[in-house]
């Protein structure tokens, strides 16, 4: 159908779309700003993206291996607001291109990091940090630590006195 000129034809539920008068797809009518495409008239490559369930990308995720299943999950839950579904999807598409013990020491990194985009696990596999090891982890002695020099408790913020406006100076 490329460089072909369609018909389309509307009704009150429907639009039809003729090429050389045969009928070549039928959609049903959407809200306004709403989308209707049809899974066949997507590039191969571009189907997985019709997938908009968690669960879906959270499986994928798992056929990677636990930590990988761990990330994606951090990721999702990583933003209350928006919805972090284009991030995961391109992740996970992008982990998939690599070995399985790779892509699990990417996600183990990102995840150590707190870096929850696309770009951070691109940029983790293309310089090769994932095949270093992680720093260790700091841990503080079980003493307790002394008062931060500027500290100050809830008493001594609560317990102010009122300046005499009226004193003289």
């Amino acid at each position: 159908m490329i460089g072909k000129v369609l018909v389309a034809r509307i009704t009150a539920t429907s639009v039809e779309l003729y090429c050389d008068d045969t009928r070549v797809a039928t959609h049903q009518r959407q809200p306004r700003g709403g989308k209707s495409i049809l899974d066949e008239h997507l590039p191969p490559e571009r189907t997985d993206h019709r997938h908009r369930s968690r669960t879906y990308w959270e499986e994928r995720a798992a056929a990677l291996g636990d930590d990988v299943l761990i990330y994606i999950r951090e990721v999702f839950d990583s933003d209350d607001v928006l919805h972090q579904l284009h991030p995961v999807q391109a992740i996970v598409r992008h982990l998939e291109t690599f070995p399985v013990e790779r892509a699990c020491a990417a996600c183990r990194r990102a995840s150590f990091y707190a870096c929850y985009g696309y770009g951070a696990i691109k940029s983790i596999l293309r310089k090769g940090l994932d095949l270093e090891p992680l720093p260790a982890a700091v841990v503080l002695p079980n003493a307790t630590n002394p008062r931060p020099r500027f500290a100050r408790n809830v008493q001594e913020l609560l317990d102010f006195t009122t300046e005499n406006d009226n004193a003289s100076h």
